[in-house]
């Protein structure tokens, strides 16, 4: 009851979202059919009967609520239109684009919580050594700066100057072989999944370590101590557990940015995935693909805070107990 609860509250906000999204990408400046001419000139005619039924078949002279029930209509149908840059449907480029964003995204988002959550520990119990320290300047670091410098800075290193991974793309062509063709992606994938992973890992560790920072401080952990409690099992089983709702918050919450930071990765790295394809309808203002892939992201938003409130049930049941009781 609880998470049909929380799924119910979610479609006014789904909702609320399509209709700022729609009046957003409505309200940017030039005539679609403008940009489609430019596209492809030889495409498109300049005989204004052919325009105006242009212009009609796309509703562009339409008042806007009445394009936006439209264009909600054609999307809970399943359709999500027609793409002017790709000359193809917005639903067949999505699903060919999101397998790929997804292996990439959470192989990166695997990757991050490996390294963040003992880093984060281990820095928290070993509080102002020269480990903590060290991780500390680490953070600050990754924090400030961008990560498409650290992508640039990884295929220098590891791609121009060791050749150790491709510079860019998911695949190379020619190869055959189950096993040849699998070492291959992996090859391709490794360099945009670690900088992708890497560049949050910085600020994951910082929340982790304060969050176990406060719970290690609590009586009840002084206490465990006192008594002879291994510190393994003190860390793990007591401190950790009750330190887990703001540190599922932070890694739970941020599943949005690693598809919206993988637009700039996909960029850098020639990987054909979500973000490039998003970047590229945005670009050319093809509205429908554009649309698409922001509600897109307003989904996975949606879906990841659920998640959370699934994991924070898991952790502490006391959470579902309180909203009843509510």
């Amino acid at each position: 009851m609880y998470f049909l609860k929380r799924f119910l509250e979610l479609i006014p906000i789904f909702f609320a979202i399509s209709i700022i999204i729609f009046v957003i990408m409505n309200s940017m400046p030039g005539d679609p059919l403008l940009q489609m001419r430019m596209q492809n000139p030889r495409a498109m005619t300049n005989d204004p009967e052919r325009m105006k039924e242009l212009r009609e078949y796309y509703h562009l002279d339409d008042p806007l609520p009445v394009k936006y029930f439209t264009w909600l209509k054609s999307v809970l149908t399943g359709d999500l239109g027609y793409s002017s840059m790709y000359k193809s449907p917005v639903i067949d480029l999505i699903a060919s684009r999101l397998p790929n964003t997804l292996v990439l995204t959470i192989t990166a988002w695997l990757i991050g919580l490996v390294f963040a959550l003992p880093i984060g520990i281990i820095s928290a119990v070993k509080k102002y050594s020269t480990f903590d320290y060290a991780t500390t300047i680490f953070a600050f670091i990754g924090i400030s700066l961008p990560g498409f410098w650290f992508a640039l800075i990884a295929i220098i290193i590891f791609s121009v100057n060791l050749g150790w991974f491709p510079v860019s793309g998911m695949a190379t062509y020619g190869i055959t072989g189950f096993w040849n063709i699998f070492a291959d992606r992996v090859r391709h994938l490794v360099l945009p999944a670690f900088v992708l992973g890497l560049v949050q890992v910085a600020s994951w560790v910082r929340y982790i370590r304060t969050s176990l920072l406060e719970v290690l401080d609590q009586d009840y952990v002084r206490t465990a101590y006192a008594k002879g409690v291994p510190d393994r099992k003190v860390i793990i089983k007591h401190a950790l557990k009750n330190a887990m709702i703001p540190i599922i918050t932070i890694i739970a919450l941020d599943i949005p940015y690693f598809f919206g930071g993988a637009l700039i990765i996909e960029t850098v790295f020639s990987w054909p995935g979500m973000g490039r394809l998003m970047y590229n309808a945005v670009i050319s203002s093809d509205y429908n693909l554009a649309i698409s892939c922001l509600m897109f992201l307003a989904i996975i938003t949606l879906i990841s805070n659920l998640v959370a409130d699934f994991l924070y049930v898991m952790v502490d049941p006391r959470i579902r107990m309180g909203r009843k009781g509510a």
